[in-house]
Parts: structure tokens; C-alpha cells; sequence
């Protein structure tokens, strides 16, 4: 259920706003009549506020509902051209920049490898370069755009704008990253952890619509996840919340990047399955992974590894199992724990092997506890591959959104 009640009292005009852009983006094409039985704001209410958004070009009419007697009531859309913003999705390998309508569809897209992990200066060029790259791509006046959203590893200080220490990218440490976009392109940016925009952008657009609290995980390379409570990002206190590839699930398990042992991005992410394809070639396992990795040991890295278990390869099989195996044991014990009203899990390992995800939920729920189970829904990602990028472009939405 959602819990988008307006209120009418005047000094809570622009919450109410909120609200009905919120219902209008998760059930348009929407009428007046359903707009105010679902947020339960007086209809006086909903056309002052509905004819107002119309003015603004925030929202559109969009046809006509069926009539049961009378004149036919009007349907209401967002206006997916009545703002934009820019997304950019940094990875420890790649930098993605999209423009993103007002209905969360990318516009225009680029992608380019990231040129440097630890030079400061070189990544701060190369993402400011994406940002003026992308926006002269996609042809629009400058005053179309009202923000700029950065999804980044963690961890990091949304509240200041700064990237603090990310183990896959050192270079960024400290980088005041918010400010410097503020400054060179003169409206507002975001930045946040990456698996929180990808929480947000299915929320938003996605596979939380219309819900209220929910949990996404990140299961690529790394292992990250994002938390929604009451339609927002958890941060914790003060920030830093949803760290699940750093807990614990063996006792004695590998050092993590962290500087923990036995992290469950240790032991189940794609760094992992590539350091244990190693260790297992190394041992005389048998795998069409071994010729190339004899060769050169960074040619087997998560592709290849997913590229061979869909031919069958039985090592690259077992290691995908073993990954299912512990993500489906760590989510059990997020669903005890939160019971959320639904688990997205999207990232690299999701999006190319739908049998990865299945193993997951099936585990997920065998190890829960039984009275959740049934409840909990569990599910893969709508936005796929595109979820940070368009995450991304949500977060100077939502300011927007929230400042006006």
C-alpha cells in the first residue's frame, strides 16, 4: 500500500503537489476522481493543484477514461518533456552519462571506459567531459535541464557532496565532487551511493512502483545494496546504510577489499567467482576457462566466466551456484530482519543468467522464516543494466521536485 495521504492545510501546498505527481507518475493515465481517492485530497483540491501542474507543463492530458454516464472524465500523464537532468553512473571501469526525461526514459546515452583509477584530476576531467558530452548530444537548450545526479561507489557523504574512500576507485577520495559540478555547470547536482539510485530508479520507474518500503541488491563485480523506507533512500546515521556485501557469512572466509574477512562480496561477487576460477585452474580443474587464463590471467574475468557457464562449463556452473548459494543465505537474513514488501535484485549476474536469480529467490525463501516467506516478494530488475544511469537522472528529479 502506499502511503501518499495529502493534507490540506496551505503551508503543505507543495507536499500535496508531490503527492499527486507521485500517483499521476505510478498510475497514469490517471483521472481527477481516482487522484483523489487514492491520495485523499478534496477534489477542490486535486483541480486547483491538477490545473496549476497543467499550467507548468509538469503534467499533461491524455485522453479520455471510459464514461459511465455524463462527459467522459480526463486521463492525466507526466509530461515526459518537462524536464530533464543528467545521469552519470560511475563503475571501478566505466563512466555512463544519460539525459533522462521527466518519465525517467533515457534520452540519449554514452559510455566510455573509465581512463584512470587513481589520478584525481583525470576522472573529475573525464566525468565533467561526460556531462557536457551528453548534453550537447541530446540537442536541448541549456535551460531544459534542472539537474545533475551522480551515482558512485560508496562510501560517501550525500549531505556534503563528497566521495570518501572507494576502495575500487582511489582517486576520488575526498572529492568534493557535488560542488564541482554545481560550479562548472550552474545548476544543482546530487551524489549518492550507487545502489541507492537503483533502489530509487526502481521505485520510481521500475519494479517498486506504488510501493512503500523495499530493498534493491546490486549483484555485478561488486555486491552493494540500496534501501527504501517510506519512498526515500536510507541513510542511516549518518550515512553509509545498506552495506550487505560487507557483512559477514563466512567465519573464515578471504580477505575483502575491505580489510574483512569472509565479507559476502568476498565470497559471491563476480571478484570473487574470478579469483576462484583461478585458484580451482590452478588446481588442475578441468574448465575451457583454463587455456585463456594460462594464457593471461586478467583475460578470465566476470564475462568470460558467464559467457562459459551458458555453454555449460561445469566450473563456471559450480562457481555461479556457489555465488546463488550465499546471496540466497544473505537475503534471508535481510528478509528476517526488515521484512521489506519486496527484494529487486538486479546487476551484471541477474541481467545475463535469469537461472542465477531463481536460485537466489528459491534459497532466499527455503532459509527464511516461514511466516514471511509467502509475503515477501522477491524479484529481478526492470531497468537492468540501465538502473544506475536512470537512478541517477531520478535524484535531480526528486531535488527539483522537492525544492520547488
Amino acid at each position: 500500500m502506499i502511503d501518499n495521504k495529502g493534507k490540506n492545510i496551505r503551508h503543505v501546498k507543495n507536499m500535496n503537489r508531490y503527492v499527486i505527481l507521485q500517483c499521476i507518475r505510478d498510475q497514469g493515465p490517471i483521472t481527477k476522481v481516482e487522484i483523489a481517492a487514492r491520495t485523499h485530497l478534496s477534489f477542490t483540491a486535486i483541480n486547483n493543484l491538477v490545473d496549476e501542474l497543467i499550467r507548468e507543463h509538469l503534467i499533461s492530458e491524455a485522453g479520455f477514461d471510459i464514461s459511465s454516464g455524463g462527459r467522459k472524465p480526463i486521463l492525466l500523464e507526466l509530461n515526459p518533456d518537462a524536464v530533464y537532468t543528467v545521469g552519470i553512473h560511475l563503475s571501478a571501469s566505466t563512466i555512463k552519462a544519460a539525459v533522462i526525461n521527466f518519465k525517467g526514459r533515457p534520452v540519449v546515452q554514452e559510455q566510455a571506459k573509465l581512463r584512470s583509477k587513481e589520478d584525481r584530476e583525470a576522472i573529475v576531467a573525464q566525468i565533467v567531459h561526460a556531462v557536457e558530452s551528453i548534453m550537447a548530444k541530446s540537442k536541448l537548450p541549456r535551460d531544459r535541464f534542472v539537474g545533475i545526479g551522480v551515482a558512485s561507489p560508496g562510501p560517501l557523504d550525500p549531505s556534503r557532496g563528497v566521495i570518501l574512500s572507494p576502495p575500487n576507485i582511489p582517486g576520488l577520495a575526498s572529492v568534493p565532487l557535488r560542488d564541482i559540478l554545481q560550479e562548472r555547470f550552474g545548476m544543482n547536482a546530487s551524489i549518492e551511493k550507487d545502489a541507492n539510485v537503483m533502489a530509487l530508479s526502481e521505485l520510481w520507474f521500475g519494479a517498486g512502483r506504488g510501493l512503500n518500503n523495499m530493498i534493491y541488491v546490486d549483484a555485478d563485480v561488486g555486491i552493494g545494496s540500496g534501501i527504501i523506507f517510506n519512498r526515500k533512500i536510507y541513510q542511516g546515521f549518518p550515512y553509509g546504510a545498506g552495506e550487505i556485501g560487507h557483512g559477514t557469512i563466512e567465519l573464515d572466509g578471504p580477505r575483502c577489499n575491505c580489510g574483512n574477512y569472509g565479507c559476502l562480496e568476498a565470497v559471491a561477487s563476480g571478484m570473487a567467482m574470478i579469483r576462484r576460477a583461478g585458484e580451482e585452474i590452478r588446481r588442475g580443474v578441468a574448465s575451457e576457462l583454463a587455456p585463456m587464463y594460462l594464457d593471461n590471467e586478467d583475460a578470465v574475468d566476470i564475462h568470460a566466466i558467464i559467457d562459459a557457464a551458458k555453454k555449460g562449463d561445469a566450473l563456471a556452473v559450480n562457481l555461479l551456484n556457489e555465488s546463488a548459494r550465499y546471496m540466497g543465505i544473505a537475503l534471508a537474513n535481510v528478509i528476517n530482519m526488515i521484512t521489506p514488501e519486496t527484494i529487486v535484485i538486479g546487476g551484471l549476474l541477474v541481467n545475463e543468467i535469469p537461472e542465477y536469480f531463481e536460485q537466489i529467490k528459491g534459497i532466499a525463501q527455503a532459509r527464511c522464516f516461514a511466516t514471511f516467506h509467502k509475503d515477501i516478494l522477491l524479484q529481478s530488475s526492470q531497468l537492468k543494466l540501465q538502473a544506475g544511469v536512470v537512478g541517477a537522472g531520478t535524484l535531480g528529479i526528486e531535488q527539483y521536485l522537492s525544492s520547488e
